[in-house]
């Protein structure tokens, strides 16, 4: 969508408040013809040249065909500019700059071009990823003049663009908590449907199974030649909701090399959030801060776009020393928020190594309505455990 300029600047004011009167003054009160005709060639030529930057800061647009963009960490972004000219005249050796803002760039993001007459021309410069977080691209300048350069001018596109860039994608896969009613279906996600709960019923399509079939309701409706068979449609239904639980309070982090975990355990916490979205499986996440501060996204169908974006604006709060409590503010957390969990939830703790103590403590939540799994990160190898999953400490893969 074409905007105006936030703002403009016409360089060289001078040459017309004052060239154009000394001009006129030696073509009102010089007798000699041919210095009268120099001067009124130069102010045709000042007033010319000043009317075409004029009418080109008037009709030369700029803008952006995307306002937000999105990328994971490590990966390469387009970002594009259009400009435009919708006047008559042509706009020679124009330079276009973005501003690419905290973002690294290793192509370039200024161009020079001409743009003739009702013309447009798109921009692509390339950027890349190298940390997490929120960036602002723009405003966009276009240098620009007359065609013999007297009057430079600057425009000042008032457009930005919002870039998210998500921690680096990653991958993991665990395992479902519980099984189908009545076995499994051969079906491409068998977590889709409870078979003890039909919805409706619908004609036979090619693919179908045949325990599908509603012999009961097609002997009814089928009559004569027109033969139908009618096939079963259940709920939706194992409804397991996840919920990641991100701890990240950097004091139960280990000081050494604390920021690297800290992103790690933030790109498990990502890459959990996909793999429940992929599993169409509703999705929430509980942040636990420093000082017990904590924030909630509800599990709900949509929440994978709003919860990446709160994972890539998350900062570090504060630091301190390593608690010494016998009960890390996180497990206090795990046994606060499990009381207002759904039911049949996956709780997924995602931080550092925990105590045996607090391990034994959390495993007395077994029997609740929900499920508790563990994706911790050590620089020590984990013992065994249900459930237990270690980060690696870098890579694709997240376990």
């Amino acid at each position: 969508m074409k905007r105006r300029w936030a703002d403009y600047y016409v360089r060289r004011e001078p040459l017309f408040y004052a060239g154009l009167p000394v001009c006129l003054l030696f073509f009102l009160f010089t007798p000699w013809k041919p210095a009268q005709f120099l001067s009124l060639f130069f102010i045709f030529l000042i007033l010319f040249s000043r009317f075409y930057s004029e009418y080109l800061i008037r009709h030369l647009h700029i803008f952006r065909p995307d306002t937000e963009l999105r990328v994971f960490r490590h990966e390469w972004i387009d970002i594009e500019l259009v400009a435009e000219n919708t006047g008559r005249l042509p706009a020679f050796t124009l330079v276009i700059k973005d501003t690419p803002g905290m973002l690294s760039v290793f192509r370039g993001y200024k161009f020079i071009c001409n743009l003739p007459a009702y013309r447009r021309a798109s921009f692509r410069w390339q950027g890349f990823g190298t940390e997490r977080g929120l960036y602002i691209l723009g405003p966009a300048n276009v240098h620009g003049s007359d065609p013999l350069g007297l009057f430079p001018f600057t425009l000042v596109c008032q457009d930005t663009c919002r870039l998210f860039v998500y921690p680096a994608a990653g991958f993991i896969s665990l395992k479902p908590a519980g099984g189908i009613p009545l076995g499994v279906l051969l079906r491409a996600n068998p977590f889709n449907e409870d078979l003890t709960r039909r919805k409706t019923l619908r004609e036979y399509t090619a693919g179908d199974e045949l325990r599908r079939i509603n012999w009961k309701a097609t002997a009814r409706i089928s009559a004569g030649d027109d033969s139908r068979f009618m096939v079963n449609e259940y709920e939706d239904s194992l409804s397991c909701p996840m919920v990641v639980f991100l701890n990240f309070d950097p004091a139960e982090y280990p000081r050494f090399d604390r920021g690297a975990y800290m992103e790690r355990a933030v790109e498990a916490a990502a890459a959990l959030c996909i793999m429940a979205s992929r599993e169409r499986q509703t999705l929430g996440i509980i942040l636990h801060f420093s000082d017990n501060a904590c924030e909630v996204i509800s599990p709900s169908a949509f929440a994978l776009i709003p919860v990446l974006e709160r994972l890539t604006v998350l900062e570090e709060r504060s630091t301190g020393a390593m608690e010494t409590a016998q009960v890390r503010g996180s497990v206090t957390r795990i046994l606060e928020q499990g009381k207002s969990l759904p039911f049949g939830t996956r709780l997924v703790y995602t931080g550092p190594s925990l105590k045996d103590e607090e391990y034994r403590l959390l495993e007395s939540l077994k029997g609740t309505h929900f499920s508790l799994e563990y994706a911790a990160l050590s620089d020590k190898k984990l013992p065994l455990r249900k459930r237990h999953y270690q980060i690696k400490e870098m890579g694709y893969e997240i376990i």
